[in-house]
């Protein structure tokens, strides 16, 4: 997982493109709009779907730097409690 990344699909991308995207990787197939990372499909949606959580976090009313923090936070809680 790489924050960077997962910041820039969501500042570049509205929901809708993101959403095509998730939808194309689950089906195995190349997403319509540039992933970076490695050519791991598990990261390319773990990169998708974080970001679309910092979307709906935005439309809650949270500051995009906000809601990137209270993603990622939770993430990190995650994998603290996997320990």
């Amino acid at each position: 997982m790489k924050a960077p990344e997962i910041r820039r699909l969501s500042l570049s991308h509205d929901r809708a493109a993101l959403q095509s995207a998730v939808a194309a990787v689950m089906a195995g197939g190349e997403p319509p709009i540039s992933v970076e990372g490695d050519r791991d499909e598990g990261e390319h949606l773990t990169h998708l779907m974080l970001a679309l959580r910092v979307l709906e976090r935005i439309d809650e009313g949270l500051a995009h730097k906000d809601a990137f923090r209270e993603v990622m936070g939770a993430v990190r809680d995650v994998l603290t409690d996997a320990d």
